[in-house]
C-alpha cells in the first residue's frame, strides 16, 4: 500500500470514527432528557461553541485575501484545518441524528461537503507538493543545478495549481453553509428562543 493510500485510509477512518463517536455521544446525552441534546441548554451551548470554532476557520482565508503578498505562518493553516474538523464535530454533537427540519439538514449537508472538500483539497495539495519536492531532489541528485531544476519543474508547478479545482466546490459550499447557518440561527432564536 502506498503512503498516500495509507494516509487516506487513516484520515477517512479517523473522520468516520469521530463523526460516529459524536453521534453516539449525543445519543447518550439525549437519554437523560425528554428533548434531544440539541434542544437543551448544554446542546445550545455546544452549537454556539461549534459555530465559534467554525467562524475561527475564516481568519486564515480572510487575512490571506486582505494581505495577499505576506507569507502566512504554517501554523495558521494548521489552525484552519484543526478548527475545520473540530467545529463540525461540535455541530454534529449539537445536532446528533435528530435532523427534523429542512434548513438544519441542508446546513449539515453543506457543512459536511465543506469539511470533506477541505480534507480532500489538503490531501491533493500535499500529494502534489510531495511529488514536486521528490522530483526536484531527483533532478539535483542527477547533477542538474537547483535553478535549472526549478525551471524544469515550472510546468509541473502550474499543473499543481489546476489541482485547486476543488475550490470550485469548497468556496461556494462554504458560502451556502454560512447562509444556511444564519437562517437556522435566526429561525431557532425566533421560534425557540435561547
Amino acid at each position: 500500500m502506498t503512503p498516500v493510500a495509507r494516509r487516506f485510509l487513516l484520515v477517512a477512518g479517523l473522520v468516520l470514527m469521530a463523526v460516529a463517536g459524536a453521534i453516539l455521544f449525543e445519543g447518550f446525552l439525549s437519554l437523560e432528557t425528554v428533548l434531544s441534546f440539541g434542544h437543551t441548554r448544554p446542546g445550545h451551548i455546544t452549537g454556539w461553541i461549534g459555530l465559534a470554532v467554525i467562524l475561527f476557520v475564516f481568519i486564515y482565508p480572510m487575512w490571506k485575501r486582505i494581505r495577499p503578498n505576506r507569507a502566512w505562518p504554517r501554523r495558521w493553516f494548521q489552525v484552519h484545518m484543526a478548527a475545520g474538523v473540530l467545529g463540525p464535530l461540535l455541530i454534529v454533537l449539537h445536532a446528533g441524528a435528530h435532523l427534523h427540519a429542512v434548513v438544519p439538514i441542508l446546513a449539515m449537508v453543506s457543512m459536511g461537503i465543506v469539511a470533506l472538500s477541505g480534507i480532500i483539497g489538503q490531501a491533493v495539495h500535499y500529494l502534489a507538493l510531495r511529488t514536486l519536492n521528490e522530483e526536484r531532489r531527483r533532478l539535483v541528485q542527477q547533477g542538474v543545478s537547483p535553478d535549472e531544476a526549478d525551471a524544469r519543474l515550472h510546468d509541473s508547478v502550474s499543473r499543481e495549481e489546476t489541482f485547486r479545482v476543488w475550490q470550485l466546490i469548497h468556496a461556494p459550499m462554504t458560502l451556502m453553509f454560512i447562509v444556511l447557518v444564519a437562517v437556522h440561527v435566526v429561525g431557532a432564536l425566533f421560534f425557540g428562543g435561547l
